[in-house]
């Protein structure tokens, strides 16, 4: 339990000596040259007017691809005729 504990300590004291370090060099560093910064020009007028966003169904309306066809494929049935329609009383017994 002793040398756990040892060894603990000792192990748990280089993160500490490694900021020591580095503080200790950050304070000896010689700042360096400023460079001058990047001078660009600035306008208050706009170069020109804004362009729209382009739009991804600028083409028109979307149709499906491939050769148009009359029969699409479906099944059509025909509807049958509505029920009549029972006033109250009628019909259920």
């Amino acid at each position: 339990m002793l040398w756990e504990a040892i060894f603990l300590l000792v192990l748990l004291k280089i993160p500490i000596v490694y900021l020591c370090l580095v503080v200790w060099w950050a304070i000896r560093a010689e700042p360096r040259e400023e460079q001058p910064a990047a001078v660009t020009s600035v306008s208050d007028t706009p170069s020109g007017p804004p362009t729209p966003p382009a739009s991804p169904l600028s083409g028109g309306p979307r149709r499906p691809h491939g050769p148009r066809r009359k029969d699409d494929g479906r099944v059509r049935r025909e509807r049958a005729a509505p029920r009549p329609v029972l006033a109250r009383g009628e019909g259920r017994r």
